[in-house]
């Protein structure tokens, strides 16, 4: 039932989002489109992205050191399959991606997803920098008349900033405390859970240890200077590989501000609307960029979204597929940690399963 609802949920906002996107255009008009569209271009675009995933493994292999050594090659079959995942209903990747690392590298479960949460707040911080970046140099962009199921562009935007920002605070102040003030921490939660039955006590206690292994890169000031610089190589990449298509197009404009406007908008939308495989909400927000805030012609706006989505959601899924063959993984365990993750949490966190 759970999934049902979290299925019907996300195709109705996935519904939403497409009319909204395809509305004013003809079906017809958007399907000649794509033959107008230069294709010899979308090959940069898609060793850009390639790419990004490259650094993004990078990355996590330093985020996971301090558990365990593994090679960022390694890392790519629990990277890609997690992305893939995506398209669950319950956008269930990151819960796959620390299953898998748990599984395939005899890693805690906890700690796997503690190395996540950790690159997903330099993610974040990476993006409320482009956030800073368009209203420092270009923040009229954001004054247009474009409204999201009545809100703003601007009032939607700023607000996605301001939670971003204390999300970050409250990220880092958390690790903080684990990293340097464990006993209080620990103190504060032991009163927190204290209406919880005994057995789980421990439990909590238990996973609190691992993730604060997971999150021990901190203290090591080499490594956040070298997870840091992939950041910034991850989100280079992510955000000029919507150049080849601006020529695939050929956009008049292809300033760098007109890219990070893309990539904000994008970051934003994939989170306030959440879809299977982002579908929908990707491309509301280059509609957005392109057409109401660039003044691109719609039908272009429409069909480029649609092209950079299909590309995009192309090779997440062709590298996910892939891994699931090549380490013979089983998708019904995959859906089955999307289904009754807590469970199989339960499961890869016994003694048998840890390092």
């Amino acid at each position: 039932m759970k999934n049902a609802r979290n299925l019907i949920i996300g195709l109705a906002i996935t519904a939403g989002a497409l009319y909204y996107t395809l509305h004013n255009v003809s079906l017809k008009d958007l399907a000649t489109s794509f033959k107008t569209v230069d294709y010899i271009f979308i090959l940069p675009g898609v060793v850009l992205m390639l790419l990004s995933f490259l650094f993004r493994a990078l990355r996590w292999r330093i985020l996971i050191s301090p558990m365990k050594q593994v090679k960022a090659r390694d890392l790519y079959s629990p990277l890609m399959v997690g992305y893939m995942a995506n398209i669950l209903p319950a956008r269930a990747g990151e819960l796959i991606r620390a299953y898998l690392l748990s599984k395939k590298h005899s890693i805690t479960f906890s700690g796997a997803f503690a190395s996540i949460i950790v690159e997903r707040l330099f993610d974040i911080i990476a993006i409320l920098l482009l956030f800073a970046w368009v209203f420092m140099f270009n923040a009229q962009v954001l004054n247009s008349d474009a409204t999201l199921s009545g809100v703003s562009l601007q009032t939607l935007a700023t607000r996605f900033g301001e939670l971003s920002a204390v999300l970050v605070v409250a990220l880092i102040t958390f690790i903080y405390m684990m990293l340097a003030h464990k006993e209080k921490l620990m103190t504060l939660i032991q009163w927190v859970i204290r209406p919880l039955p005994a057995k789980w006590h421990d439990k909590v206690e238990y996973l609190v240890e691992e993730f604060s292994l997971g999150c021990a890169i901190a203290r090591n000031f080499s490594a956040l200077l070298k997870i840091t610089l992939y950041t910034g190589l991850v989100w280079a990449t992510i955000v000029m590989s919507y150049l080849p298509f601006y020529f695939a197009y050929d956009l008049d404009n292809k300033s760098l501000e007109s890219l990070v406007l893309l990539t904000v908008l994008v970051s934003i939308l994939i989170v306030v609307l959440p879809t299977p495989a982002f579908l929908g909400s990707f491309n509301a927000a280059i509609l957005i960029g392109l057409h109401d805030i660039m003044g691109v012609a719609e039908l272009t706006a429409v069909s480029f979204g649609m092209v950079v989505w299909a590309v995009n959601f192309g090779v997440i899924l062709i590298g996910g597929f892939y891994f699931i063959l090549h380490d013979h993984l089983s998708v019904k365990t995959l859906v089955q940690v999307e289904e009754d993750g807590e469970q199989i949490i339960k499961e890869s966190e016994s003694p048998s399963n840890t390092a």
